[in-house]
Order: structure tokens, then C-alpha cells, then sequence
């Protein structure tokens, strides 16, 4: 079975945070045939507050609405500021051994009695008929002004289909319907719905391509956010986001480990515990030369729910001498966290990463040399976010984007980068002097920054 590959081709934000509006387009999508095997890096820089880490909130947003998963209540945080309502878009390919789709899926969330509620939802495709694309057709569509006297979802021809001459179906879409706005799910993606879409056979190409974009949010989607890296620095325990590909799907999830002192985990755990070690060792030994990790196991004790798990402690081992983990640097726990995930994205076309903050504690001579291996010879998608500007000297330019100051269009590529210019210097030269067509960083005064440090020095206690 050959593999089914699904990326992400372009994203836009409206209200999100603090972006206004904000449209990102992989490179892929300039490319005729969505796809030439490569792999995408996307490095977003630019000052605090401009709009980074907006876009890794997007994407683990989208992985909890296409996953049929609730919404954190207090995801409505995300709604700039004096807007209503937050709108995101997202535009993806995929390739199944039989066809190609381009898929657009968008949603709008906004706040309701302290909770994030989706109004709106719509699905949409092209397909790919005889080497050229077919027209764009909707597949559900539907906001929260829908009176129950209406049909549950637009195109009506596409609601009859599935609801004609059957009054379960019907019964089941509105119990779906209902269901999804009380857990402040999709409508869409929920478990309901898919299950009703895929026993309908006049709907079979429709429930694939809902299927496919859920096994995609679950199981190749991976998204790390940097707030993940306190418990790490801290070396209090240590989060492991794992994914596993193998012949017939993906596997992903995350494990917690503490560091502070042995602990005690469940036999499944043990047993990925023992497999990411086994996968890690290979590569760590490479970039931190002579260094391993292994599980210490204590032996069986018993969980809370009465089930045996395993006490162990993780080390760290160097030239043969064995120390607890938590006494290692927090670049090298960095590293470890995303390690799994890291080797996921090299191997496989439809995996996608993202990584809030990729630099945190990482040398960045190491930093820079994964980057440039990964794009030479990976496979998936990359996304992070730095503030290392190591990546801006060795990377291709097209995988490069920079936030600006202007919350009305926040994500650009630099324009007119000839080959042999160094990307940083450009970049550093913009910021002091423009020459982009939007203005980079808000610049800040020494004299102002000098006088406000010596007046707070000031202050006293009354």
C-alpha cells in the first residue's frame, strides 16, 4: 500500500490574536503539481508580539477541530482584541494512491458565555480529472443562524442525498448537529457526523476526504508549543511527543516523564518508552557525540487504578558513566522532547511538524546544521518559529517568512534576494533602513530604553 500523503498548502488569519489578517502560502502551492517530493521548511521570524506564535496557535487549533476534539472553553483568548469573531483558513493537498485532491476548509470561533463556540464551517474540494483540476465544489457548509426548519447544511442537493429516504439519517444529523455545539466540537469532523457520512454510499467520496483530513490532524499533524518547555527547564519532567510510522498508519502521542525523581507508568508506556529510546540513541549519539540515554526499570508497582506499571528513571550516559537526566543541559531535554517527531518529519512525505521556538536552548551551530540537512534530504513538513538567525545564513530564502508591524498583513517573504545574498544581512539591513515593502520592527530608542532602566531603578517602596 503505497503512502497517503497530505500537506498544507496555505493558511490565512483574520482576527486571530494580533493579526488582522495574515496569509502564509507554502512553496508547494506555486508549484503545478502541489508536490515534487521535497521536503518544506518554513522558519517565521520577527520581533516579539508579531505574529509567530499566532500561527503555531492556528495549526494546533486546526488538530483539535479536525480531530473531532472539544475546543479548550478558554480558546476565545484568541479572538483579537474589539473583533467578534475569529476566522481561519486553511488550504490542504492530498495524494492517495488513486487520486489527488486541494482541499479548503475554513471556520469561524467566537466567544459565548465564556466559551469558544464555532459559528461557521465549510469544506470544500478539487479534484484532479484527466491532469487538470476539477472545478471547486462544497461538500458541507453550514452556520449557527441555521433554523431548524432550514435543511442542517448547505449545498441542500448534498443534505437530501444523504438524509433522502432515510429518516435515521436524518435523525442522526440533527442529534450531530446538536451534540457538536454543545461540546464546542466541529460539526464537520465530529464523530456523529462521520459516522452517518460514511455509511451513505452516494457519499463515499465525501466521507474519504473527511477521513483522510481526520487521520491527518491526529496522526501526522505535531504541533509543539514552547510554553511545553517550562517543566523542561525547570527539570521538574520531561514531555516526549512521539510519532511512529509505520506500514499501515501513523501512531502519535505524548508521555510525560518526571525527571525530579523515579516514576511510575503504565505497561503501554514502558513499552514506547523503550521504543523512543531505542530510535532516539541512534541520532543522539551523532549530534551529542558519545551520549545515549537509558531507562533504568525499579520493577513493577502498582498504579492508582489498581493496574501494574513500571517504576523507572531515565539517564543520561557519557563514556560510560551513568547520571539522572535531569542533571543534563535544557537544549539537550530540548532536543530529546522533539526528537521522535524530528525523525518522523525527515522520513515521511505527510508528516508535518511544528515547533514553537525551535532555538530555545539549542547550540545554534547544531540548530543550523539539522535545518540545512532537513531541507537538503527530509521529506515532510517543517514549521517553527526562532529567534536565532543562524537558519537566515544557510537556508533557502523561499523557506524564510517575517512578520511585520502592520497587523493588516503580517507574514512576508523578502522580494529581489539574489542568490549570493546573505539573508541576515539583508534582513538586518531592512530593519535598520527598510526596502520591503512593509516596515519589519518597531523601532525602539537606546536613549529611551537607558533612561526608563534608570528611572525604574528608582522607585521606592512607598
Amino acid at each position: 500500500m503505497g503512502e497517503i500523503i497530505t500537506r498544507l498548502q496555505r493558511i490565512k488569519l483574520s482576527n486571530f490574536k494580533n493579526v488582522k489578517n495574515g496569509e502564509i502560502e507554502f512553496s508547494s502551492s506555486k508549484n503545478e503539481s502541489y508536490f515534487n517530493k521535497e521536503a518544506e521548511l518554513m522558519g517565521l521570524y520577527g520581533q516579539n508580539g508579531s505574529g509567530k506564535t499566532a500561527l503555531v496557535d492556528s495549526l494546533s487549533l486546526l488538530k483539535k477541530i479536525v480531530s473531532g476534539k472539544s475546543i479548550p472553553g478558554n480558546t476565545y483568548e484568541l479572538i483579537k482584541k474589539g473583533a467578534l469573531t475569529s476566522a481561519l483558513q486553511f488550504d490542504l493537498y492530498i495524494k492517495t494512491q488513486v487520486t489527488e485532491y486541494l482541499l479548503f476548509y475554513e471556520f469561524e470561533i467566537m466567544e459565548l458565555m465564556n466559551e469558544t463556540v464555532i459559528v461557521n464551517e465549510a469544506l470544500s474540494y478539487k479534484k484532479l480529472e484527466d491532469d487538470s483540476w476539477s472545478v471547486k465544489k462544497t461538500i458541507i457548509e453550514w452556520n449557527v443562524n441555521t433554523s431548524e426548519n432550514d435543511v442542517l447544511f448547505k449545498p441542500e442537493k448534498n443534505y437530501n442525498l444523504l438524509v433522502a429516504k432515510n429518516s435515521q439519517a436524518r435523525i442522526d444529523i440533527s442529534v450531530a448537529k446538536t451534540v457538536s455545539n454543545m461540546s464546542n466540537s466541529s460539526f464537520i469532523f465530529h464523530d456523529l457526523t462521520y459516522n452517518v457520512v460514511k455509511e451513505n454510499e452516494q457519499f463515499f467520496e465525501y466521507a474519504n476526504i473527511i477521513g483522510l483530513l481526520k487521520q491527518y490532524a491526529q496522526n501526522s499533524l505535531v504541533v509543539i508549543h514552547n510554553s511545553q518547555s517550562g517543566s523542561i527547564n525547570s527539570n521538574t519532567d520531561i514531555m516526549f511527543k512521539y510519532i511512529f510510522c509505520d506500514s499501515k498508519e501513523n501512531s502519535t502521542g505524548n508521555i510525560s516523564i518526571k525527571l525530579s525523581e523515579p516514576d511510575v507508568i503504565s505497561k503501554g508506556q514502558f513499552t514506547i518508552i523503550n521504543r523512543l529510546i531505542k530510535q532516539m540513541n541512534i541520532v543522539l549519539n551523532v549530534i551529542v557525540p558519545g551520549m545515549s540515554i537509558k531507562v533504568k526499570d525499579y520493577g513493577l508497582q502498582m498504579l492508582e487504578a489498581g493496574e501494574e506499571g513500571n517504576r523507572i528513571e531515565l539517564l543520561s550516559s557519557r563514556n560510560g558513566v551513568d547520571i539522572p537526566l535531569r542533571y543534563e543541559s535544557d537544549g539537550v531535554s530540548k532536543i530529546l522532547s522533539i526528537l521522535s517527531s524530528l525523525i518522523a518529519v525527515y522520513n515521511n512525505y505527510g508528516v508535518c511538524l511544528v515547533v514553537d521556538e525551535l532555538d530555545a536552548g539549542v547550540f545554534e551551530f547544531l540548530l543550523g546544521e539539522l535545518l540545512v540537512i532537513f531541507e537538503k534530504s527530509g521529506k515532510g513538513q517543517l514549521i517553527f518559529t526562532s529567534h536565532n538567525f543562524r537558519p537566515l545564513e544557510l537556508l533557502d530564502p523561499k523557506s524564510i517568512v517575517f512578520t511585520t508591524i502592520n497587523p493588516q498583513n503580517r507574514y512576508v517573504r523578502f522580494t529581489n534576494i539574489k542568490q549570493n545574498n546573505n539573508l541576515r544581512s539583508v534582513y538586518y539591513r531592512n530593519i535598520s533602513l527598510g526596502g520591503q515593502a512593509e516596515t519589519l520592527y518597531d523601532e525602539t530608542n537606546n536613549y529611551e530604553i537607558s533612561h526608563a532602566l534608570r528611572k525604574a531603578g528608582e522607585v521606592s517602596e512607598q
